[in-house]
């Protein structure tokens, strides 16, 4: 076949690269954990560890849902570190229970059953009917359903599409909006805008691009890069459902490279409920010295390929976690509730984290680590096997860990006072918002809110004369709401 090119991007690396992108492609787009052994149609369950046991046995009592969504090539088991660490982790025990989403994303599991999704947008459908489940099921045992509780998503990847599309585009029975039932997504890598590197394996075939030979191709199809700063890709093609899905409210319609112009949809995108986590460089090895510290292992050698290719094929420099542009992953010009980055990381440590070598003044062990929140490295966890968040984008003071108990103590605060105070906040059981830092509930029928901001509890209604109203703080708050029963 002649030389591969894109318009815009610079043969000779496209051909060097691409060379090498058939050992890292699968790894990239969109995980790197084990394939499943049969077609599974997707599940929604509590989640359990790579061995087979469950994670938490308990109910869900008064805490909140998070629904873990890996990526493609990915499944439930990469998550296993992390539920290690929540096993461990008391404060994130009684603050959330975790639900896994399972489903099939290789050509032969999926051409294995014509009921399988086939696409990004049914895989969010299948998100929220597995959640409408959940709502379904009676509260009490030994059914444990979730009653009137709203989620949290952490998603890898691909994952993280999943479940845009399930709030944008999916209505539970009740009438409300996927989004509505989200109180906070938080994405790993996601490629919000797309990656070339899905329209390369496209444009290659995936008959050429051995690892990617049995990937469903309708959804690398809805991967490819929304040509929204002006990049086209596809040969003159587009990716038309991920730019609808980037143009809902609040956003006005806007131009797409070889989409075109797309108008607006006036159904709301929740952009303001995305925690968007990118990394922009791979891991460094770290050559054992003698000296103490903590040494990481290093970037899989695939990765150096597609790394370059990003940064160097298309006449500008596309920093990168190895598969995914950081500007892609942190959803760049989008009004998201936060950009993080990830520091000494790539696109499949990002979730999993990764074995640390350790030397102390008392002992050499390895231990099992995440990706540091700062440009220090992770606090090793002083314990031969053991877990190491401290410093990472998981443990960091203001890390995934802290949201989830965050929004968890917000919620069991807003349900107390809706019972405490339910002749000024009605009517009960109001989705929670967020807005300019606050986390809310809006009262229509009394004109009130009720709001969470900076670890303190404000009201604004009639009966405080229109005026924000501290409350007290969160954490005391929260004591009145656990002595009664949230």
């Amino acid at each position: 076949m002649p030389p591969l090119q894109f318009p815009g991007a610079r043969a000779g690396a496209t051909r060097r690269l691409l060379r090498h992108a058939r050992s890292a492609l699968l790894a990239g787009l969109l995980a790197t954990a084990s394939v499943f052994a049969a077609a599974a149609a997707p599940v929604l369950a509590p989640s359990q560890l790579e061995d087979g046991t469950d994670a938490d046995t308990s109910p869900l009592g008064t805490r909140v849902p998070l629904v873990l969504v890996h990526g493609l090539g990915g499944s439930p088991q990469g998550w296993d570190n992390f539920l290690h660490v929540y096993q461990g982790n008391a404060a994130w025990r009684s603050a959330f229970k975790p639900y896994s989403f399972r489903y099939s994303t290789s050509n032969s599991e999926v051409s294995a059953d014509p009921l399988a999704p086939r696409s990004l947008p049914a895989l969010g459908s299948a998100l929220g009917a597995a959640m409408q489940a959940f709502y379904d099921k009676p509260v009490a045992a030994p059914d444990f359903g979730w009653g009137r509780k709203r989620a949290i998503v952490l998603a890898h990847s691909m994952g993280g599409l999943v479940a845009r599309s399930m709030m944008q585009e999916y209505a539970f029975r009740d009438g409300q909006r996927g989004g509505q039932k989200v109180l906070q997504l938080i994405t790993l890598g996601t490629p919000h805008h797309g990656s070339p590197l899905a329209d390369a394996a496209m444009v290659l075939g995936l008959g050429a691009v051995s690892e990617l030979s049995d990937t469903w191709p309708g959804f690398l199809a809805n991967l490819a890069w929304d040509n929204h700063d002006g990049l086209n890709m596809l040969g003159g093609k587009c990716n038309p459902w991920l730019a609808r899905l980037n143009t809902h409210a609040p956003l006005p319609g806007a131009g797409y490279g070889n989409c075109g112009f797309v108008a607006g949809d006036p159904l709301p995108g929740y952009y303001e409920k995305i925690i968007a986590y990118g990394a922009s460089s791979l891991q460094s090895k770290d050559t054992d010295s003698g000296a103490l510290g903590s040494y990481k292992p290093g970037s899989s050698s695939s990765y150096q390929f597609t790394y370059q290719y990003l940064l160097t094929a298309y006449g500008r420099a596309y920093a990168n976690d190895g598969i995914v542009p950081v500007a892609s992953a942190q959803f760049a010009g989008w009004p998201v509730w936060q950009r993080r980055d990830a520091y000494g990381c790539d696109h499949r440590l990002i979730k999993g984290g990764y074995v640390e070598f350790v030397r102390s003044a008392t002992a050499t062990y390895t231990d099992s680590t995440f990706c540091a929140a700062t440009t220090s490295p992770p606090i090793p966890s002083g314990v031969s096997g053991g877990y190491a968040i401290g410093g990472t984008i998981y443990g960091d003071q203001d890390g995934i860990g802290e949201v989830l108990r965050t929004v968890s103590q917000a919620e069991r605060v807003f349900d107390w006072a809706e019972q405490a105070y339910a002749g000024y906040l009605q009517p009960a059981g109001a989705a929670t918002e967020l807005w300019n830092g606050y986390r809310f509930r809006w009262y229509p029928a009394d004109g009130a809110y009720v709001g969470v901001k900076d670890g303190n509890v404000y009201y604004m209604g009639p009966a405080s004369g229109g005026a924000i109203q501290w409350q007290g703080t969160l954490a005391d708050l929260l004591l009145r709401a656990q002595s009664a029963g949230f």
